[in-house]
This record gives structure tokens, sequence and C-alpha cells, in this order.
């Protein structure tokens, strides 16, 4: 039969690179969207409108398409949105997945899933330097809302669907596309306005904490990643997405402070800061290079050249 592969949150920064991905390792003889709202997609992709907490609302797809594998994204992916409203974040990224899992054995039990948890779930582990593998869920300490339901929704999938699911924990991942609301996005977003503005020798760039550190990689690393996991992934498997290398959010601010011809200054803004901010954790990737000869291959500078066109482009238009 032809090969199908459904994308939870599909139209989203993460989908859209993943989408583009899949297209160009002819992953699948059909791709499906699903997400709140349709959008303009390639003519070989199929969006269909869903709402991830209804099941009603994408059973039939499901039982129609009997997808190969279906990647699930849909989530509460910012953690300031989970601080806001962890009611909602524990419905869509908990209850939410709970019941696609168990609609998938039900109508189609031969699919298999990549579901997208988080590194952020090791939370306050100490700082080190050392690179972190996979960890059992008895040593995580999630420090905010979104960390504790990527938790609490592997405990869900080791419980009773382990057997058709691979876990993936990337580390942070940006790059273009990205909405506000992430550090590197709020940072180009906010250099792109005052490029624009009519004096920009005044302006200011508003920030949060810069002593932090982030394992981070370019999402178009990361989405090839799991493309790799659904040809050689292991079910019931933990992977790691990471770098493996730690960089000060400090120096990434400044690499794109220097990309910019507006000279610029910064000042802190409480509102920016987060009641707790996680430890700097380092990622090992060892075992999904094992699996997959996975490397990143993008540097952390054209990333972000490339996350200042973007938002230069959007702000422009």
């Amino acid at each position: 039969m032809p090969s199908t592969i459904i994308i939870t949150g599909g139209h989203g920064f993460v989908g859209r690179h993943l989408v583009t991905q899949l297209q160009q390792a002819a992953a699948a003889d059909q791709l499906v969207v699903w997400d709140q709202q349709s959008a303009a997609t390639a003519p070989s992709v199929r969006s269909v409108t869903v709402d991830i907490t209804i099941p009603a609302s994408y059973e039939e797809s499901l039982r129609e398409t009997q997808p190969t594998w279906l990647i699930h994204l849909a989530a509460v992916s910012a953690v300031g949105s989970s601080l806001k409203d962890p009611a909602r974040t524990k419905a869509i990224n908990v209850t939410a997945t709970k019941q696609l899992l168990e609609t998938i054995t039900r109508v189609s039990p031969a699919t298999k899933v990549l579901a997208i948890s988080s590194a952020d779930i090791y939370g306050t582990r100490p700082a080190s330097s050392e690179p972190t593998p996979e960890l059992p869920l008895s040593a995580a300490k999630p420090a905010n809302p979104y960390a504790a339901s990527k938790l609490a929704m592997e405990q869900v999938i080791e419980s009773g669907f382990n057997d058709r699911v691979i876990r993936v924990r990337p580390f942070p991942h940006i790059g273009p596309g990205q909405r506000q609301g992430f550090v590197t996005a709020d940072f180009a977003s906010q250099i792109a306005a005052i490029e624009l503005a009519a004096n920009p020798t005044k302006a200011v760039l508003k920030v949060g904490n810069l002593d932090a550190q982030r394992d981070f990689t370019d999402v178009r690393d990361v989405v090839r990643a799991y493309c790799l996991l659904l040809e050689t992934g292991r079910l019931g498997e933990v992977y790691h997405v990471a770098s493996g290398k730690l960089v000060g959010i400090r120096d990434v601010l400044q690499q794109l402070i220097a990309l910019s011809p507006a000279r610029i200054t910064v000042q802190e803004d409480p509102a920016r800061l987060r009641p707790v901010d996680s430890a700097a954790v380092v990622g090992d990737a060892a075992k999904l290079r094992a699996a997959t000869g996975w490397q990143p291959t993008i540097p952390l500078q054209q990333t972000l050249q490339d996350i200042l066109a973007d938002w230069r482009s959007r702000v422009a238009s």
C-alpha cells in the first residue's frame, strides 16, 4: 500500500521545516498535515483542520489514511505560554496525546509514532559541561509547566504505548520562521524593527537573562534527525537531538547585534525574566548518531544570519 505520514501541528515552526525535509527525502507517497487552521501547502501535501484535543475531529482522517507514521508535534511549546496557562498546557500536551495514542491503537493499529518531547524535562539538573545522555524519567526535574507536561506525556507513553512509539528529546532549536516568545526570535525581531525605526541611533533592545547557556541546534538539522529516525530508529527508544555544545545567550545576542548596522543599547526587562530558568544542560546525541549517522551541519553563525534575514522580511512586509 502507498505510505502516508501524518504530521500533527504541521503548520507550526518545526512542522513547516519538517514537511519540507520529508518532501526532499521523498519519505512517503503522501504527507498529511493536521493543524488547527488550514494553510497553503504544496500540491503533494494534504491539509486537514484538526483540534488535537477533540479525537472526533481527526478520527475519520486517521481511519481513512492508515498512516505508516504519525509525527506528533502539536503542543504548547513555549515556556512563557505554559506559565500563563498551565491547565491548557496539560490538556494539549498530556491529555490530548493520550487520547491520540488511544485512537491510533483503536482505528489504525499498524501506525508507528514519533513523539516529540523535550530535553527541558531535565530541568534543574546541576550545570555541567559534560554532555547528558538519555536519562530515565525518574531523573527528570522539570522547572516549569511546559517541561512538566512533556514529562507527563512521556510517562503516558511508557505506561501503555512504548511498543509503537519512538520518543525524541530535542534540545533548544532555533531558525527562520520561529515566532516571538523564543530567545533568538525575540532578539532578531527587535533588531529588525530597530533598523526600520525613524531614529535607530536611540534604539533599545530589551532582554531577559543573558547569563543563561543553551545547547542550540538549527531546526533544519533537527527535522533531518526526525526523518532519519523514521528509517532506522527503534520503537520504544528515546533519542536526543543536540549539538553537544553550550553557547551563552549573551554571546548569541552579541553575534546578532554585530550583523546589524544599527547602534543598539541593551536593557534588561524584568518582564522577560522567568521565575525559574533551567540550568545549562548540554546534550549527548551519540545514540542518535549511532542509529542514523546524523550530525548537525549548519553553523550557529549561519542560523543567526538566516533568523535575522527572516525577521527583516517579516517586519518590512
